[in-house]
């Protein structure tokens, strides 16, 4: 598609899932905090430090607390640090600063620096040995924070410690510069952001039994970018031992930019900001502001400059081929996408006629547009916007998706789902200008069930309450056990030899057979579009 049209749908991404939206040693049992040391229920002894939360919501909170040092001054660009231990009460009944970060068509939200902190929702009263998810949120790598989702009725209907997390973002989180490279031990550079979840992972292996929960019941969970981050996870060695199940929702392994890719944005973004000597030091000097809207050339017509990076160490290989070769971090996993993934990507897009589509088409796919167009006629489709929706979520997520559960499932067990509400609450406009259908992100408040902060929108009642509480179901026992089966209708591990798809929908939660058909997976496998 023409590169406008690429770069509406890439900003339509960051703001979607915005608005749904490593240093210290490995843990052992012998580091666990002691959950019985204080009388007072909302008074927690972390290892760092005594915390105070609060209940709301029928649940224990505890907000902001502070699970690696403020990543500021010569901090910035650097793996994250053990947080100085405090002796003073923390207050942990507000929710820490979000990551600096950038809003849609580059207009910078300054935030603060001193930004990695999580949340934790327990039940009330307190209980021990619980399992816990801990919660990374999507946001194109560019957007997002923890504090947008509520823990709260899933920890209090799913018996579970539910944690949320901050991690850096943009070029703060994702910079490679050789400049870098040559202050790492390891001589990289450029995965700050995994870095960081890394470190909020083993934060909870240290401190998460004195909240109730179990360290060795730990599942990794996220939405898009999050989701993305969790493939990653399971792919660096760093990660082992930090989590024993995972959570991928709409999140296609996406191909991590090589490092000399990455490297070279990084040179692009140190000479926007004027920087050529002492690159590292000239770059920790400039103010928030300067280094959020510094953009490398190709940033609007390009691929994404702010991705994670397989450094050859903390990401030592591409996904696939780590999972092809069962060279990875092996855990159950729940692996899914929404049917229409991609409606809400082109919400932004430029209108086309009928007349611009198949010109389109031949300029994005040029060899293979016949194909395309052949598997996506816009006689099948109400608008051809719509047909560009189909083409994009196929191409990007439906496909990519359900190809990690091939590669995963014959090393262990992965349990595929569709998630096909085509009626799912619109949070981000009561009037969408087309039927958004199941739609990129639009899963997540049937996971949370919390209301979303949008004026419009209504909690899920009736047929769409009860999916709720049944993908609650889902979740919380594959989050307990490793396997969702413990409820009704059941789901078993997915397996490519039959190819069948749990399908979630209101009142017709049941297998479909043709997931690969209706979203053309024969045709997007044979090309190189993602």
């Amino acid at each position: 598609m023409p590169k406008r049209i690429a770069y509406a749908m890439r900003v339509a991404a960051i703001a979607v899932c915005c608005a749904i939206a490593s240093h210290v040693s490995a843990p052992t049992n012998a580091h666990a905090a002691d959950s019985t040391s204080s009388p007072d229920p909302l008074l927690v002894k972390t290892q760092d430090g005594p915390v105070q939360g609060m209940v709301k919501d029928g649940v224990r909170q505890f907000l902001g607390i502070p699970y690696a040092a403020p990543p500021v001054g010569n901090l910035r660009w650097k793996a994250p640090q053990p947080h100085p231990a405090w002796t003073a009460t923390l207050d942990a009944s507000h929710f820490g600063d979000e990551c600096p970060q950038i809003l849609p068509f580059g207009r910078g939200r300054p935030n603060s620096e001193d930004c990695l902190s999580l949340n934790i929702y327990t039940p009330n009263p307190a209980m021990s040995g619980l399992p816990v998810m801990v919660w990374i949120h999507g946001g194109s790598f560019l957007l997002g924070t923890g504090a947008t989702y509520d823990g709260s009725e899933l920890a209090s209907k799913g018996k579970l410690v539910v944690v949320t997390i901050n991690y850096r973002l943009g070029a703060l989180g994702f910079l490679a510069l050789k400049g870098l490279d040559a202050e790492n031990p390891d001589h990289v550079s450029g995965d700050y952001g995994l870095m960081d979840q890394q470190a909020a992972l083993r934060w909870v292996q240290r401190n998460i039994s004195a909240f109730g929960g179990d360290p060795g019941k730990v599942t990794a969970a996220g939405e898009s970018a999050g989701a993305i981050s969790i493939c990653l996870q399971l792919v660096s060695p760093a990660a082992a031992g930090l989590f024993q199940r995972a959570i991928l929702e709409s999140g296609p392994c996406l191909r991590p930019r090589p490092l000399a890719e990455a490297e070279t944005h990084g040179d692009e973004f140190a000479a926007k900001l004027g920087c050529a000597a002492d690159v590292p030091a000239c770059l920790r000097s400039k103010p928030i502001g300067d280094v959020l809207n510094a953009l490398p050339a190709n940033a609007l017509s390009g691929p994404p400059v702010w991705n994670p990076v397989m450094d050859g160490h903390l990401v030592p290989k591409q996904p696939a081929e780590a999972f092809k070769s069962g060279n990875f971090n092996k855990v159950p996993v729940i692996n899914g996408s929404n049917h229409d993934e991609g409606t809400l990507f082109v919400w932004f897009a430029p209108p086309m006629s009928a007349d611009q589509y198949a010109p389109s088409i031949r300029a994005r796919f040029g060899k293979n547009a016949d194909a395309v167009l052949a598997a996506y006629p816009l006689s099948n489709y109400a608008s051809p916007v719509l047909a560009g929706a189909a083409i994009f979520g196929d191409a990007i997520f439906s496909c990519p998706v359900r190809k990690a559960s091939q590669l995963l499932s014959a090393q262990g067990p992965a349990f595929e789902y569709e998630f096909n509400d085509r009626n799912a609450p619109n949070i981000f406009t009561p009037n969408p200008p087309f039927p958004m259908g199941a739609y990129h992100g639009s899963e997540i408040q049937y996971v949370f069930q919390t209301k979303t902060r949008a004026p419009w929108s209504q909690p899920l009642a009736g047929g769409q309450l009860k999916l709720s509480d049944q993908m609650m179901r889902y979740w919380s026992s594959f989050i307990a056990s490793g396997d969702p089966d413990g409820t009704s209708p059941p789901w078993t591990p997915y397996k490519a030899s039959d190819d069948k798809i749990l399908s979630l929908a209101p009142g017709a939660i049941s297998y479909e057979s043709d997931f690969a058909k209706q979203h053309h997976c024969d045709l997007w496998e044979s090309l190189t579009f993602h």
